[in-house]
């Protein structure tokens, strides 16, 4: 069943239906959890900003793949490294900029995807940057 965007949805979520779920799939033990529904907010506003672009389903898509492997990247580090009490904020500036951060397993993935990995990372420090100041209480 395809969703015609122009008809009652208009929100991303009609591309995203699981978004809400995302922290608990990054999820490696319980602090993870409330770190990544931190992250929500600004991925909320990056995706619903794709869609309001009027981005086609399958560019959509693929940023919307790769915002979710910057999300379980950030929380793996955040595990690894115990930075819970770091603010997500800036934590999420600091993984988009330069290109980004190298997602888990960017090993097995091929050049293009670790492109169009980075072409996203570019893409949300962008937005980042027009829609933040550098107050972490800041929502978008």
């Amino acid at each position: 069943m395809s969703i015609d965007r122009n008809i009652e949805v208009k929100s991303f979520r009609a591309w995203a239906p699981d978004f809400d779920k995302w922290p608990e799939s990054w999820k490696r033990v319980e602090q993870d959890l409330a770190y990544g529904k931190k992250l929500l907010p600004w991925f909320a506003g990056f995706l619903q900003a794709l869609y309001a672009e009027g981005l086609g389903r399958k560019t959509f898509a693929q940023y919307r793949d790769h915002l979710w492997l910057l999300g379980g990247s950030i929380i793996s580090r955040a595990s690894l490294y115990d930075e819970y009490h770091d603010d997500p904020l800036e934590k999420l500036r600091e993984s988009v900029a330069d290109d980004g951060i190298l997602p888990d397993h960017h090993d097995q993935m091929a050049q293009a995807e670790i492109k169009a990995f980075e072409r996203m990372c570019r893409r949300f420090e962008k937005y980042l940057k027009e829609h933040t100041i550098n107050v972490s209480t800041t929502s978008p």
